[in-house]
Formats: C-alpha cells, sequence, structure tokens
C-alpha cells in the first residue's frame, strides 16, 4: 500500500513553550532581550517490566519587543533498555514561530513537529481533530501556519489565514490509522460601518488527502458576517453561507453534500464573568450537524469557574448533550483543577464519534523543597455509528520532586493506565521513574 497523504484544517501551534520529561517551561518573558534556556534531564524507568534509561535535552530560545516576537522551542529523549536493544529517540518535539505587527497590519508564522505514541494522552491534543486510537506505535504530526492582517485601523480590512498539517504513523497494526496531509486557506474582509456595526465577507477551501484506502475530502465554503454591538457589554455576531463538501473514496462515486451554513452568537460582559450563547449548523465530512450551546463563566475571589451545556444532533444521530466545565482553585499551598470537554469529530474514514476529555489535577507544596503532583484523566471516543469500535482510556499519575542545589532536581512518580475497546479486553499498563533535571536561564 503506497505512503498516505492528507490535507486537513489546521487550528495553529497548540502551545508557545515545549516540556519533555516534566521539566518546567521558561518562564514568562519580559519584554526585550533575548531569554535562553537549556533543559537536561536523566531517568532511570521501569515500564511493564522493561528497565531502561532516558537522556532529555531541551532548548528554548525567545525574544519579545513591542512590535515583534520569535520563539525556538526543541525537546527530545535519547532511551536506551537494559536488556541490549538500540537507542532510540524519545519524544522529540519542535516549535518556531515569529510574528510581527504594528497599527495598520500584522503577520504571524509558526511551524510544530512532534513525535508521540499513539495512544498517548497530552493536553496538546485537540478533541475536536482526530479520534482515540488505541494501538502500538508512533504518531507524527507536522503543522505549519501563515497569516496576514491588513488594515487594522482603517475602516476596511482584511485577513489571510494559510494552513498546512499532517499526520504518520509507524509500526501500527490497526488499519484504519492512515497517514494524512491537509492544506487550507481562508480570505476574510472586514467593513466597519460604523463604530457598533462591522460587515463581512469570508471565503474558504480546505484539501485533505489520505493514503489508499482512504476517504480525501474537498472542502468550499463562502458567506457573509454581520457584527453589532448591542451595548457596551452585550455584542452579537451572524454568518450566513454555503458550503460544500466533496468526498472521494476509492471504488465508489463520489458523494457531494452541499447546503446551507448559518451561526448566530452572542456574548455578555458582566462584572464577574462572561455569559455566551450560539446556534450554528453547517456540513462536513460526516454531513450535517447542528448544534446550539450556552456557556457562562464565573472569577471567583479564589478561581475561575466556567461551565456549558449544548445540545447537537445530525442526519444519521439523535439529539445528544454536550457538557463543558473547569474549575481552578488556588490552594494555601498548591493548587486544583478539574475540566470536562466534549466535542464531535471524524476519523480518517469520516466517520462520526463524540470525544470525551475528563481531568482532574492537584500540586501540593510539602515543604519549601518538595511538592507533590497528581493527576487523573479520561479519554473517551464514542462513535455515532455502532458498527465503529469505541475506545477509552484512563490514566493516573503521581510525581514527587524536590528541589537540590544549584537548580537541580531530583524527581520521582509512578503512573498507570487502563486501556479498554469494546469489543476486547482491558489493557494495563504502568510505570514507575526516578531521576534528575535541571533547567538553566540566561537573558541578553
Amino acid at each position: 500500500m503506497r505512503r498516505r497523504r492528507t490535507y486537513r484544517l489546521t487550528g495553529g501551534l497548540a502551545t508557545a513553550g515545549l516540556v519533555l520529561l516534566g521539566v518546567p517551561p521558561a518562564a514568562a518573558q519580559e519584554q526585550g532581550g533575548l531569554e535562553t534556556q537549556l533543559r537536561f534531564s536523566q531517568r532511570l524507568t521501569q515500564e511493564d517490566g522493561t528497565l531502561s534509561t532516558t537522556t532529555g535535552l531541551g532548548v528554548t530560545l525567545s525574544s519579545r519587543t513591542r512590535t515583534e516576537a520569535f520563539l525556538f522551542s526543541a525537546d527530545s529523549g535519547l532511551e536506551q533498555d537494559f536488556d541490549g536493544s538500540a537507542l532510540q529517540q524519545k519524544d522529540p518535539r519542535l516549535i518556531l514561530s515569529y510574528s510581527r505587527e504594528s497599527l495598520s497590519s500584522a503577520l504571524a508564522a509558526d511551524f510544530s513537529y512532534r513525535q508521540s505514541d499513539v495512544d498517548a494522552l497530552s493536553e496538546d491534543d485537540d478533541i475536536s481533530d482526530g479520534v482515540l486510537r488505541l494501538d502500538e506505535g508512533l504518531l507524527k504530526r507536522y503543522s505549519g501556519n501563515l497569516s496576514l492582517q491588513l488594515g487594522r485601523d482603517a475602516p476596511f480590512g482584511a485577513t489571510v489565514d494559510l494552513g498546512y498539517s499532517a499526520k504518520t504513523y509507524s509500526e501500527t497494526s490497526d488499519p484504519d490509522l492512515l497517514d494524512e496531509e491537509s492544506v487550507n486557506a481562508t480570505v476574510a474582509l472586514r467593513f466597519d460601518l460604523d463604530p457598533r456595526i462591522s460587515a463581512g465577507l469570508r471565503s474558504s477551501f480546505s484539501e485533505t488527502d489520505r493514503d489508499d484506502p482512504g476517504q480525501d475530502t474537498d472542502s468550499a465554503s463562502i458567506g457573509g458576517t454581520l457584527d453589532f454591538g448591542v451595548t457596551k457589554t452585550l455584542s452579537t455576531n451572524a454568518y450566513l453561507g454555503y458550503s460544500r463538501v466533496t468526498k472521494s473514496t476509492p471504488g465508489f462515486p463520489e458523494d457531494v453534500q452541499k447546503g446551507l451554513a448559518y451561526t448566530l452568537s452572542f456574548t455578555e460582559l458582566r462584572p464577574n464573568g462572561d455569559l455566551s450563547g450560539s446556534l450554528g449548523s453547517d456540513i462536513d465530512e460526516a454531513g450535517r450537524r447542528t448544534t446550539a450551546r450556552l456557556d457562562r463563566s464565573l472569577e471567583l475571589p479564589s478561581g475561575a469557574l466556567r461551565a456549558g451545556v449544548g445540545l447537537s444532533t445530525s442526519e444519521d444521530d439523535d439529539l445528544r448533550p454536550l457538557l463543558s466545565f473547569s474549575y481552578d482553585r488556588g490552594l494555601k499551598r498548591g493548587t486544583f483543577g478539574v475540566k470536562l470537554d466534549q466535542a464531535f469529530s471524524t476519523d480518517s474514514d469520516g466517520e462520526e464519534a463524540l470525544n470525551s476529555d475528563f481531568r482532574v489535577t492537584y500540586r501540593q507544596e510539602l515543604t519549601p523543597l518538595s511538592s507533590l503532583q497528581a493527576g487523573v484523566v479520561l479519554r473517551d471516543t464514542d462513535f455515532v455509528d455502532d458498527a465503529n469500535t469505541d475506545s477509552r482510556k484512563l490514566q493516573l499519575d503521581l510525581v514527587y520532586r524536590h528541589a537540590l542545589a544549584e537548580d537541580w532536581n531530583l524527581v520521582g512518580g509512578y503512573s498507570h493506565s487502563i486501556s479498554d475497546k469494546s469489543d476486547e479486553d482491558r489493557d494495563h499498563s504502568s510505570k514507575v521513574f526516578i531521576g534528575l533535571e535541571k533547567a538553566t536561564r540566561w537573558r541578553f
């Protein structure tokens, strides 16, 4: 089978910093100057009966002025098993970004690369892009984006966004894990009619190319927007357009879906948070989906709360609830957070699924030199079509860190995961590790 390729919409850079093997990222940078951070870690790990050692290396270069920002970050590890196997590269990551802005224009460009296990759970993952697959092997992700904005201080403006992304798999056994490559382009025009009313035109195109027998998809849309400031605190937005999606599957005739697309939304600013709602309907490779949402955020004395509820339906699916919730609280000597998100997505065969992501995090300062971190992550994929295999993964993490002399840290931890497919037995995996880590920072 030839190597698969795909074109797909990209969402931009998922993060502005890189962390390998638990080393803390660079602190927020003050304006001006170049800041450099070097990271080093050495760990001894026993995972599922295999003992290995991993050396982690990382570097970050960052600079910010009033008009420009630059970031380069790279991390990777070298892993060696004690059974005599060859030295392997572990979870390499790379980020490169540059932005420049003035009163009238702005330019931003970024590129990122990440390699991880196929079934790895990461905060960088977008649950509306792809589904959870429980398989061995590696996943490589590439993305690049370019954005140009003109007329920022004028009554007429334009924005051009170009994007590229790719996913490639290796050493896997699941035939549904198809390599893919995506490109997309969006052009938007803005017309400020008065201080409270802004109209616009928007056109976008995307192409996704998957390896045989993958389903390739071309998507195009065009429409108009209207932003209206009702009051100083209440704003509304409307979009009305036309979408066309063409799906090509080897051995089958082209499947063309087209129709009206619309979005109505509002946001009300309140003294202690925002209230927002939306109603939207659009067509993608899985068909038409209509969703209504209501969200509320609250700024509390000791933390922040966000809660949302929605209803969603499609031509092949019943009406389903969508929930979102997050709560972050600062403790006397630590932090606590809980988060739940749900979103619909499609896999590489165009099959639609509901992804759910639930996380609980806790960090406690035990002494001025030591801390304890605990986390629980549950990821679930529920396919709309009952003929597809649902999947679920639960991961528990516990990490202890103790500060040593000259910015050295002693770190140890335990991790346990439970993977479950609806038609297969559960798979358990455990990992214990201990090691040293160090991060050094300079400013020029």
